[in-house]
């Protein structure tokens, strides 16, 4: 509510909170929300759940506006225990990244998204992320997953910039220390057996 210069009770009831907050949405002339991680939900009691399900299912009523849940498998089971939800979202589970037999930018989605990705980046030289060894090695470590794709060139602008050199080079990737998702998983198992 602050972003949309709304002031607001912390203390306000449930009910007043939404009624404001449908207001507000129909003045800025929303059409389309959309949740990101909304396998969250599952982090809450049942009835933290049940109380956001049905929010979700109140808003899509009143403002009728397409709604929009991303998240991880378990989000769209989480959606699942609600029939009318179920109903009202297509599950469309995107595949993980994948590189070309070509390697050619232009006609390869993957190396479009890098060079995305390089045109934000604040370095003062170019890295030429889509070249063969670079775009590899990133995707290896991302193990195909966009956000990891991101949280590794975060990491690596970031040596890049206090090493001085101001490009992301393959040596570089080896040194910023990443640790894929599944060696994540894999320590914090090990780990909760000990």
């Amino acid at each position: 509510m602050e972003k949309v210069a709304c002031p607001f009770r912390h203390n306000d009831s449930p009910g007043r909170k939404q009624f404001q907050v449908i207001t507000v949405l129909r003045r800025v002339g929303l059409r389309m929300l959309i949740i990101d991680e909304i396998h969250h939900v599952l982090a809450g009691s049942l009835l933290q759940q049940h109380n956001f399900l049905n929010t979700i299912k109140h808003l899509s009523n009143e403002l009728q506006i397409p709604i929009v849940g991303v998240g991880t498998r378990e989000a769209f089971n989480a959606l699942q225990t609600d029939p009318q939800l179920a109903n009202r979202f297509e599950p469309v589970f995107l595949p993980r990244w994948t590189i070309g037999d070509g390697l050619k930018p232009k006609a390869d989605p993957y190396l479009q998204l890098l060079a995305s990705f390089e045109c934000m980046l604040p370095l003062t030289r170019p890295s030429n992320l889509t070249a063969p060894a670079l775009a590899l090695k990133i995707l290896s470590l991302s193990e195909s997953l966009i956000g990891e794709v991101s949280a590794i060139l975060t990491k690596a602008a970031v040596k890049a910039i206090t090493s001085g050199k101001e490009r992301i080079e393959l040596r570089l990737l080896e040194q910023i220390e990443f640790t894929p998702p599944s060696d994540r998983k894999w320590r914090a198992e090990a780990k909760a057996a000990i």
